[in-house]
């Protein structure tokens, strides 16, 4: 009798359909980001879409939550032990059926792996979209004991690129045989450029007359390196006085950058614009992206660059040569290197003739490894092999 229970069970996680994303900040970055592009479109893959993240969250993501028919739980956790939390996660998992959670980074499953455990899913899965920001400081940087025993509870991660798999594998020793590559992808025909008329009317609304613009979109956090490209505007500018700074996001770096422009006299030539949604049409007004990022997973914005035909300048970090790919797709720098930056800027500003063919090839590029589609359809594969096979490889339910 107990075995026909077990048996009943698995069949009944192999047959339920309900997938549930976990996120635990109430920022919207790339890592919201990109569990938004597959909660809005796995749907036609025969999933049941569902979140559980903050308030704050979840109005931000809208109206494409809605429009997909995602089931939504605000939710917040006050601290990893947080019970109330704990308690309304695990009576909205019951309640909706889910099949399989799937936590972004690793406070999340630390929050949500043992509950999901608890309400008999048929999998956990986690994506790791690169090193924790809250990892960066020295005295909690490389240890990886609590990780590895939440790992137990975990069936698969997905790393967003070959350098995220690395630092799983590698840093946190995951079984090589548990981590899945699943490049980020990206509607990429939202991004393509349209005419002229847009181009300049986005630009008049910008303020922008002939003067060369580089766009950065990202938040304002020392993760993205905003300050090591306000230097670098500061090297250029003597012989640059037109170039203009367009940066699009907010976050809480943004009074120490505008006390740094102030400093170093830039007045209106860095341009705060605060969080934006029309993102084709500020690639299309931009002449150049920049991403001075100290570390990223696999950034969206830089396949949305190449998507938009725009030639790109980026650091050399973790999972961005992947898209970036040096004198191919774009020009690569250090990180923390202002003369660096500044000088691949003004490289491609002298020779238009390599920017364009740099935004030729890096289109090309992510069209054919960077689509939407294809991360979604990897995505949702897994997902049926997870719940198909169900806990420690028990076999496929009937």
């Amino acid at each position: 009798m107990a075995n026909r229970s077990l048996n009943d069970t698995k069949r009944s996680n192999a047959q339920r359909r309900a997938v549930l994303h976990l996120l635990t900040s109430s920022v919207f970055g790339g890592a919201e980001e990109h569990a938004l592009s597959i909660l809005t479109t796995i749907g036609a893959y025969g999933f049941e879409p569902c979140l559980a993240a903050p308030g704050e969250l979840i109005a931000a993501m809208e109206p494409g939550l809605s429009a997909a028919g995602v089931k939504c739980l605000p939710l917040e956790f006050s601290s990893r032990l947080d019970l109330i939390a704990g308690a309304r996660l695990l009576r909205f998992i019951r309640r909706q059926n889910i099949a399989l959670v799937h936590c972004h980074l690793f406070t999340a499953s630390l929050s949500g792996a043992g509950i999901a455990r608890m309400a008999g899913v048929g999998a956990v899965l986690e994506t790791c979209h690169g090193p924790e920001v809250w990892r960066m400081g020295k005295g909690l940087r490389g240890r990886f004991w609590v990780d590895r025993q939440v790992g137990r509870l975990v069936d698969m991660y997905i790393a967003v690129s070959h350098a995220a798999a690395r630092h799983l594998i590698a840093t946190k020793r995951v079984p090589k045989t548990k981590v899945r590559v699943i490049h980020n992808g990206r509607d990429l025909d939202r991004f393509a450029p349209t005419d002229s008329r847009r181009r300049a009317a986005t630009r008049a609304a910008l303020g922008l007359g002939d003067q060369p613009a580089c766009l950065t979109l990202a938040r304002l956090d020392d993760q993205k390196g905003h300050r090591h490209l306000i230097d670098a505007l500061a090297i250029l500018a003597p012989r640059r006085p037109n170039l203009v700074i367009l940066l699009a996001g907010e976050g809480p770096l943004e009074p120490a950058l505008r006390a740094q422009c102030a400093a170093l006299g830039l007045g209106d030539r860095v341009r705060f614009l605060g969080y934006r949604r029309d993102v084709p049409e500020l690639l299309e007004a931009a002449d150049l992206v920049v991403l001075p990022s100290l570390y990223e997973g696999l950034p969206l914005v830089a396949i949305e660059a190449l998507a938009a035909r725009r030639p790109i300048v980026a650091t050399e970090v973790d999972g961005t040569p992947e898209v970036v790919i040096h004198e191919r797709t774009g020009l690569l720098v250090p990180p923390a290197n202002p003369p660096a930056l500044a000088a691949a800027i003004e490289r491609l500003l002298d020779d238009p003739a390599l920017a364009s063919r740099l935004a030729s090839e890096g289109c090309k590029f992510v069209q054919e490894n960077f689509a939407l589609r294809r991360q979604i359809e990897q995505t949702a594969a897994l997902y049926s092999e997870l719940i198909g096979i169900g806990r420690k490889g028990e076999g496929k339910a009937a």
